[in-house]
């Protein structure tokens, strides 16, 4: 019993850090192919966004990757 609860509780991390990744990124993509529509642009909004999105999305996972260092599992003892 207690394997499986370990095996949900990294299958519901994987899936955590999934979508901290590809929300910002398609959600910044949408919003810089909608202002480049709205204001006649080439891809300048586009290519901006992305790449707000992208390091958005990996301060994400940093923010994760701390959170997980500064506090270990509670069931584990002192190494």
């Amino acid at each position: 019993m207690k394997k499986k609860h370990e095996v949900m509780k990294y299958l519901s991390l994987i899936t955590q850090i999934g979508f901290m990744m590809a929300i910002p990124i398609i959600g910044c993509i949408l919003l810089g192919s909608f202002l480049d529509r709205l204001l006649n642009t080439r891809i300048v909004f586009l290519v901006i966004f992305t790449i707000l999105g992208t390091l958005s999305a990996f301060r994400n996972l940093f923010v994760i990757g701390l959170k997980k260092v500064k506090k270990p599992d509670k069931k584990e003892g002192p190494k």
